[in-house]
Order: C-alpha cells, then structure tokens, then sequence
C-alpha cells in the first residue's frame, strides 16, 4: 500500500491516462497542490485554471468515482459513513443516471436527487466487448460530471466543480467568498455514498448495461429509433440495496481523520471584531454570519 501510495504521488511516472494524452482535473488538482490532497485556496484554484485552460483538449473532463471520492473532505465521508445508508437509481437515458438518496438527521427534507453524466459514454458504446463489460468500465473506471440538489453541492461544492469540470447541469462562477472560503471538497455525503455504489452495485451495472444495449441497437437503426428512457420502479430499486450499507473506501490520508471541533463563542466574538467596522460587502456579510451564530442558543464548543 505504502509503494501505491508512492507511485500515485511520484511525478516521474506516467499513469495509463497521461501517456494516452488525457489528464484528469484531480491529478492535475494534485500536481499543483505539490502532490499532496489538501484544502484548495484561491490561488491554487487560479493555477489550476490556467493549468486546464492551456492543456485544451488534452484536459480530461469529469472525474471518476475513485478520484472524487480521494478528493472528498473526511467530514463529508464520515457524515456518508453515518448517515446516508442507500443511493438508488431511478431514471438512466443515454448516458445520465438519477438517482435518490435519502438526507441526514437534521435535513429539511426525506431525500436528496443526484444527476450523474458519464462523460465517456460515447467510448463506452463503441467498446469492444458486452454491454455488461463495457458498464463495469464505465463505472469504475469513466470520467463522470455529476450534482446534487442538497445546500452543501449548492453553495459548497458547485463553484469548484465548474472549475474543475466535473459539475453537471448549471455552471457557477460565483466565488463562495462565505461558504467554502477553502475550496475544499468534490462530494457531499449524497455523492460519496453514490460514489460507492457506482463503484460496487451490482444492480446498478445491469441497468448501465441495459442502457448501453439499447443504445447500441439504436446506433444500428439511425434516424428511427428514438433514445430509450428506462424508469426503475422503487420496488425494483429497493430489491437492489444490499442487506447492509456498501463500506465507503477512501485514500489512505482520510482515515482516521477526526471532525475538526466547532468554533467557541469567544473565537466567534474576536473573529466579529476583526470585521466589524470594514465597509465592504464581503467583510460585512461575514460579520452579519459571525453575529447569526453568536446569536443561536446553547453552548459551542468546549471553551466558552
């Protein structure tokens, strides 16, 4: 493990991708953060940028499960660990899957909706082999742009997915000066549990499969044939789950990763004083956020 952990950090060797002229936006991600996975500041995301811009098309678009679950926060694998114990999919249509988690404890709502494009589908159906072979490669191992409709994708995660590539639906260029000052994260607790099942659903690969079998049918027949929709009944959905939720694996620098403590009301306090007083938005917004959670009852933190 420790020689993989090397070889995947080493920058004197090629992997399969880049000798084949494709880089992925997290190894690309990796490099400019000097090899390691850590929290992306701004001007890392800068570097970044132009890094993808001037490789063009030799930059991979998307990610695959595995890289977005390695770039992933442990926080957000822990809460996926605890908390979100199924994905199932509900609707695939030529190379798009939808499918439904349920929420956390505290959500507002009883479930959560993931859109997820396989960015080499078009690969995929033209791939030698059987549809059940070329599913299990889509999934493992294609490059998928993805989203989800929870508040942590939204004001979290988008604007670094759209950086990056890998989001799906609308793009977000609106800097996450409040929320995600860091930059950090790929998944929500939603996608780190799709992106297990992606990975190891048997279920989930057969309907890929069907997918992909239909869609080549209609390859043969062009101009008549219309792109087939395959809806999955919750009772066929269900029958998928495994007896037990699949254990999410993540990087071997995850484990053992601790919840960082929440702030103390006198951290909050010496941090409002830093921004009150500033005139612009920014440092306003962020003192009017520092008040809203001095003003929240009941203890923060072990040091008052």
């Amino acid at each position: 493990m420790r020689e993989l952990d090397s070889r995947r950090q080493a920058r004197t060797i090629l992997q399969p991708d880049e000798v084949a002229g494709r880089l992925s936006p997290a190894r690309l991600l990796t490099t400019t953060l000097g090899g390691q996975v850590r929290p992306i500041t701004p001007a890392d995301l800068r570097e970044f940028k132009k890094t993808v811009a001037a490789l063009g098309d030799k930059a991979r678009q998307g990610l695959t499960a595995k890289e977005a679950l390695g770039l992933s926060r442990a926080i957000d694998i822990d809460r996926a660990k605890a908390e979100i114990r199924y994905s199932l999919p509900s609707r695939l249509v030529v190379g798009k899957v939808h499918l439904v988690t349920d929420s956390g404890p505290r959500s507002k709502v009883s479930r959560h909706h993931v859109n997820i494009e396989f960015v080499q589908y078009a690969a995929a159906l033209a791939r030698p082999g059987t549809s059940t072979q070329a599913a299990q490669w889509l999934l493992k191992d294609g490059a998928l742009r993805f989203e989800c409709d929870c508040e942590h994708f939204r004001y979290f995660l988008r604007f670094v997915a759209t950086a990056g590539g890998w989001v799906s639906g609308r793009a977000e260029h609106g800097f996450p000066k409040l929320t995600n000052p860091t930059l950090d994260g790929a998944c929500c607790k939603h996608l780190t549990r799709v992106m297990t099942d992606l990975q190891y659903s048997v279920g989930l690969r057969q309907r890929v499969a069907q997918m992909i079998e239909a869609d080549r049918a209609r390859i043969d027949k062009p101009g008549k044939a219309k792109p087939k929709v395959f809806i999955v009944a919750q009772r066929d959905a269900e029958a998928m789950l495994p007896k037990r939720a699949r254990r999410i694996v993540v990087q071997p620098h995850q484990r053992g990763a601790e919840l960082p403590p929440p702030a103390s009301r006198a951290d909050i306090a010496k941090a409002l004083q830093a921004y009150t007083g500033r005139n612009d938005a920014a440092s306003a917004a962020i003192a009017r956020a520092l008040q809203a959670l001095l003003n929240q009852p009941g203890p923060r933190g072990a040091h008052q």
